[in-house]
This record gives C-alpha cells, sequence and structure tokens, in this order.
C-alpha cells in the first residue's frame, strides 16, 4: 500500500490540518515547532501513517526574498536560512509538498492548495536544493538543543520578530 492513496479526501484534509496551524519559528528550547520543519515532521508522520510514501527535502533561501518588511531586515540574522519540505509520491512521481504557509498568510506569501496533478509551490524562494539524502543529514545536523540554542543567540531576535509580524498579519 505504500505510495498509494487509500483515502485521497483524508490525505487532503490531513495536508490542510498541518498547513493551516498557525506558522511559528521556536525561539526557546522545547517550545512547539510550527515553523517548516516542525510541520514537514508532522505531515511527514501523518501521510507515512496514511500508507503515503513521502520524504524530506531541504533547501537554503534567503530571507530577504520573502518581500520582509526592512524594519525586520535590519534586525540581526542570517541572511541565508534552510528551509525544509517534503516530496510525495504520486502516480510514481515525486511532488512538491510544502505545508509552511498557514492560509491566513495568504495576503503575505503564496499559500499552497492541494493540487495531486502536479507539485505545489515550495514555500520560499530555494538558492540550493539538496538531494534526498542530504536533506536527511541536514536535518540531523541541525536538530537537537544546542544546535537550537546556536541558531536561537545568532537569530532568537530576529524570529520573535518575525513571529509578531505574521501575527500581526494574521488579523
Amino acid at each position: 500500500m505504500k505510495g498509494r492513496f487509500p483515502d485521497k479526501a483524508r490525505i487532503i484534509s490531513l495536508f490542510r490540518k498541518v498547513r493551516d496551524i498557525p506558522y511559528r519559528i521556536p525561539v526557546k528550547y522545547g517550545e512547539e515547532d510550527f515553523c517548516c520543519s516542525g510541520k514537514s515532521k508532522l505531515l511527514h508522520k501523518l501521510l507515512t501513517k496514511e500508507g503515503c510514501k513521502v520524504r524530506y527535502r531541504v533547501c537554503v533561501f534567503r530571507w530577504s526574498d520573502l518581500n520582509i518588511p526592512q524594519e525586520l531586515e535590519g534586525i540581526k540574522h542570517d541572511k541565508e536560512c534552510t528551509h525544509t519540505f517534503l516530496e510525495i509520491m504520486i502516480e510514481g512521481k515525486w511532488r512538491v509538498l510544502d505545508a509552511t504557509w498557514d492560509s491566513r498568510l495568504k495576503n503575505l506569501f503564496h499559500v499552497n492548495e492541494w493540487n495531486d496533478k502536479s507539485a505545489m509551490k515550495i514555500a520560499v524562494k530555494p538558492i540550493k536544493t539538496f538531494s534526498p539524502e542530504k536533506s536527511v543529514d541536514v536535518i540531523k545536523k541541525y536538530s537537537g538543543r544546542e544546535a537550537m540554542e546556536r541558531d536561537l543567540k545568532a537569530n532568537g531576535k530576529f524570529y520573535k520578530a518575525f513571529n509578531e509580524w505574521l501575527e500581526e498579519n494574521r488579523r
């Protein structure tokens, strides 16, 4: 049953459920992760349980390509970041499955809808995309308490401001 859609309506429902969790980058260790990596992990788990064949992918993007406000761009942060998304096997082909931006952010970003006939857009503009194998290595490298604390030391103020900006734009 791997790689097949036992219940297409259920798969679409799970995608939308995860997508519409408000995107939020955790700003301290132990917080729920509802940024791209946390949503991808949750969706991977749910879809695998349903019998779908899914895999992780990671790319690198520039925050400035998201057209964020100048005041956010001015907060000290790494200019490039990794982005996690999934690929799902549909009719023998790997297709992008990216549930990053919740539907209440459609005024800011492209919000993906389910379309099992073609690939979705990756939520960011990739400047480099890793192979499926390298993607898993990158995910492992950046997970765990030490990696998160290093990241938050460099980017925590930016993440907090980014989360606040998103919340303001959901109203």
